[in-house]
């Protein structure tokens, strides 16, 4: 049987034929590359209340943490200074999922905010805005053209004895930018994966026997060869 795999989503107002709701969104290309690597993704709605991580963690064999909106920084005992639409539950939600996936040794992949969360829930901090002019991460505004924004491209160079180098073959890897926070102080409980040339932690492994994987970068929107991940991904949740 294809494995089962809880999938955060994220909770937005979006414009549908009968005016602004409010809808619990997930993009196809996370659960795409799930099916694509023979497992079978089930939605956990955003901002649930933390006491259901426990049921929910239980029916499914790993977790994905997918992609969404800042993380409030008061979780991580900051100031809001470049945060923007904020969620606290959803922060409390998804916490309570990584503490349960730990507990009961379930495999997790983190992405983008994933990895934030990831690092934020065991007890590191963020970097609020690490876009600047002339730096590896690149200015996103409101004249940013979105083809344009979706074709860019950052190196991350990789350790050499990290999961990801092993996959790629190579201790460099083309990703793309779709960030605009990022790791600040990386939790003592992750081990670096990946950096940018100019610092920035952007994968990164949890120590110890719990297999949790985070990544800055979305492979879910790139070529095949960042498919591995995903299929990686099932290979630890089916024992491998």
């Amino acid at each position: 049987m294809r494995p089962l795999v809880g999938v955060t989503a994220w909770r937005r107002n979006l414009d549908t034929s009968i005016g602004i709701e409010p809808l619990q969104t997930l993009a196809t290309h996370y659960t795409d590359s799930l099916v694509a690597a023979e497992m079978t993704p089930i939605m956990f709605p955003s901002g649930l209340d933390p006491a259901e991580a426990d049921r929910l963690v239980a029916m499914v064999d790993g977790v994905l943490l997918s992609g969404g909106d800042d993380i409030d920084p008061a979780t991580y005992g900051a100031e809001n200074t470049d945060s923007k639409d904020i969620d606290k539950r959803a922060d409390e939600f998804e916490i309570a999922v990584i503490e349960t996936a730990r507990s009961q040794d379930k495999p997790v992949l983190a992405i983008c905010r994933g990895l934030q969360i990831l690092n934020v829930a065991l007890g590191g901090t963020l970097a609020q805005e690490v876009l600047s002019s002339g730096t590896v991460h690149e200015v996103i505004d409101d004249n940013t053209d979105m083809d344009e924004l979706q074709a860019r491209r950052h190196v991350v160079h990789l350790e050499e004895d990290s999961i990801i180098a092993g996959l790629y073959g190579s201790t460099e890897a083309k990703v793309n930018t779709l960030h605009h926070q990022g790791i600040g102080e990386l939790s003592p409980e992750l081990i670096v994966e990946g950096r940018t040339e100019d610092g920035l932690v952007e994968a990164a492994r949890c120590r110890g026997d719990w297999w949790a994987l985070g990544v800055q970068w979305h492979p879910e929107r790139m070529d095949d060869e960042h498919q591995d991940i995903f299929d990686l991904f099932r290979e630890k949740i089916s024992g491998g």
